[in-house]
């Protein structure tokens, strides 16, 4: 008997570069190693992962998709050429989950939600002729997922992504992390972790949680057993991942961390702006102060980490000069290095919500501009910034942030700050990576 191959593609979106122009800056498609991993083994299985090789045809009995909202009329293209030859397609991840009804114009099957609870039963309905359009992936306290196919991704990757929790109560304005994976931080079992963190083959490990220590006590003491566990079992990687600022707030929490292998640490500042942060619904740094940015910069520096500060350009209280005060901030202030976005409402998120029914939207000729909404252009009308002063202004701000001179002295003084060679190594990547996505990467691919 025949095997059946179940095809996973990654799909990337053609308009911009973004962040595919740099190979460290490419994130391994996790969530398709992980159906791969619960599908059964009686099952052929292919992935063709456009990060790095443009689809071209692959013969299957299914295909499953995965995209962000910026890769989504690439997916939806892909998908057609499947259902042009009567080849069931089904397509998950964060948008489809938030566009359910848009996914299914364009794909057979639209899971919505954590795929693991539902997947093998997608499978077997598949194999007996009972597939439904539509499956309702249900939370679980615990995540219970398998260690996902590595042998399927690409070996080019430089870092490889492991993810210990799901979830945040935080919900800002922006982010639709909340309405994913739910406002409740929930563990993986360190022991499946640890396990999983052993057998991967790269260096270099990207925790790709949220926030890797939570808010509540209970989560940073969780935060703290894994680190222990990793020097325990002397698994030696060099780590980086995302917080909130309140990673500063605990000393020990941060010498463990060290010692475990991070080396970097992404901040959401968003801005130095209390006006800002209340837009963005950012209310544990409204709480901390935005004073205090400099203080938890300091702070995880002296521990021998690296910082690298989001920020967000865009937001209706801003001016033009408020925009290039930030960017005198970003040069001034103590991160190490800085992820420069602009304010872009996804699906899901109450930014979206509000925008829309204020008519702002800019772009609206959905799927289809969808591919826009990749935080490298302004997709908001804004109140009182016409969008191409407000575009031309942001642009300014990134060419100040990004200078090589800036980019330099910033290195320097990130070893004279942690002592540490690799936190040094690494920023002196931000030349050849941040400018490289944020300056050139703003401009459409020339194919």
């Amino acid at each position: 008997m025949k095997r059946k191959t179940l095809l996973l593609i990654n799909p990337v979106s053609h308009l911009r570069p973004g962040f595919l122009i740099n190979k460290p800056t490419r994130n391994q498609p996790l969530g398709l190693g992980i159906i791969a991993a619960m599908t059964p083994s009686d099952w052929k299985i292919k992935l063709i992962d456009e990060n790095f090789r443009t689809f071209r045809y692959y013969d299957a009995d299914l295909v499953g998709l995965t995209a962000f909202t910026s890769q989504a009329p690439r997916a939806y293209e892909i998908a057609q050429v499947y259902r042009d030859k009567g080849i069931t397609t089904v397509m998950g991840g964060i948008h489809a989950s938030m566009v359910p009804e848009e996914a299914l114009q364009f794909v057979d099957v639209v899971v919505e939600g954590e795929a693991e609870s539902i997947w093998p039963q997608l499978i077997r309905d598949f194999e007996s002729g009972r597939l439904k359009d539509h499956y309702m992936g249900q939370f679980q306290q615990v995540i219970r997922q398998p260690k996902p196919r590595r042998d399927l991704f690409h070996p080019g990757y430089i870092c490889s992504a492991i993810q210990t929790t799901r979830g945040c109560p935080l919900n800002c304005s922006f982010c639709s992390v909340s309405a994913f994976n739910g406002r409740h931080y929930r563990f993986r079992p360190l022991e499946d972790v640890l396990d999983e963190l052993e057998e991967i083959p790269q260096k270099f490990v990207f925790f790709i949680d949220d926030n890797i220590i939570g808010h509540t006590q209970e989560s940073k003491e969780r935060a703290k057993e894994l680190f222990r566990s990793i020097l325990h079992r002397g698994i030696r990687k060099i780590w980086l991942s995302q917080s909130s600022i309140n990673f500063a707030d605990d000393p020990e929490l941060l010498d463990l961390a060290y010692q475990s292998g991070c080396r970097m640490i992404f901040l959401g500042i968003e801005s130095e702006l209390e006006d800002n942060l209340e837009e963005a619904n950012k209310k544990l740094n409204l709480k901390q102060g935005v004073i205090s940015y400099e203080r938890v910069f300091r702070t995880i520096q002296r521990h021998g980490i690296g910082v690298i500060a989001g920020l967000i350009f865009g937001w209706d209280s801003e001016t033009p000069q408020t925009i290039l005060k930030r960017a005198r901030y970003a040069r001034q202030c103590g991160a190490d290095s800085f992820q420069t976005s602009v304010l872009t409402p996804l699906p899901g998120t109450k930014l979206f919500e509000k925008v829309k029914s204020e008519n702002r939207l800019l772009y609206k000729d959905f799927p289809n501009d969808w591919q826009k909404f990749d935080y490298f252009e302004p997709t908001i009308l804004h109140p009182v910034i016409p969008t191409e002063k407000l575009d031309r202004t942001i642009e300014k701000a990134k060419l100040m942030i990004y200078a090589p001179r800036t980019i330099l002295w910033k290195n320097f003084k990130t070893f004279l700050r942690t002592r540490n060679f690799w936190a040094g190594w690494i920023l002196s990547l931000n030349y050849w990576h941040y400018r490289n996505i944020f300056i050139k990467g703003r401009h459409p691919c020339q194919k």
